[in-house]
């Protein structure tokens, strides 16, 4: 069975503030890579939806890689899974809310 995608408010945000920064600095392809590893991950969490590894902060929050810069945190619910956000591992840790 298919698990439902739902992406919050803030994790569509985020979403769109990258793909922004890189139609803006960077060659379309890598726009185009970025938006389908993410869509390629996503898929892949129908299939492995604990892949993701826990938050210390809140064991019920997951994280993956979709590139070395950025990371997914989802929440795996009976039936769902919530896209949270995403996070560019560039930043300081301490602004990273999930882990």
């Amino acid at each position: 069975m298919a698990l439902k995608i739902e992406w919050t408010a803030n994790a569509i945000e985020d979403y769109k503030q990258v793909v922004d920064y890189l139609l803006k600095e960077w060659p379309l392809k890598v726009a185009a890579d970025f938006v389908n590893n993410l869509e390629e991950r996503v898929d892949n969490l129908n299939s492995f939806p604990n892949i993701g590894m826990a938050s210390l902060k809140d064991p019920s929050i997951r994280s993956i890689v979709i590139t070395k810069h950025n990371k997914l945190y989802y929440r795996n619910s009976p039936g769902k899974i919530e896209i949270l956000g995403i996070f560019d591992t560039r930043q300081s840790p301490g602004k990273n809310k999930y882990d």
